[in-house]
């Protein structure tokens, strides 16, 4: 069963990368984000096949697209990492707005 999912996950993979080799280099780079997910998660169920249980090979052999089904749900979850990085925007403006309060009044 690991063999099977190996090789179906493998070969859309690979059926990706031939899609997005097609593409002109602009292309590519505006879709630089999305590459990056699909190798990740390529390679993190590579790896994670190594120890599923049968049952949840089989059920995942039966999901069409696997890769893409999972880029979609990834999309549609909230990004903590944007929040962060907001939050550190707002409290860097303080300090610079602070600072240049404080230099104009010395």
């Amino acid at each position: 069963m690991k063999e099977a999912f190996w090789n179906k996950l493998t070969a859309e993979y690979k059926s990706y990368q031939v899609s997005v080799l097609s593409l002109t280099n602009s292309e590519i780079y505006g879709r630089c984000y999305e590459i990056d997910c699909m190798v990740n998660f390529y390679e993190i169920l590579m790896e994670k096949a190594e120890s599923m249980p049968e049952e949840t090979l089989s059920a995942l052999l039966q999901q069409e697209n696997i890769l893409w089904s999972f880029y979609d749900d990834w999309l549609a979850k909230d990004d903590s990492n944007y929040s962060e990085m907001e939050t550190h925007i707002a409290e860097e403006v303080e300090v610079v707005v602070a600072r240049s309060i404080a230099d104009k009044a010395a």
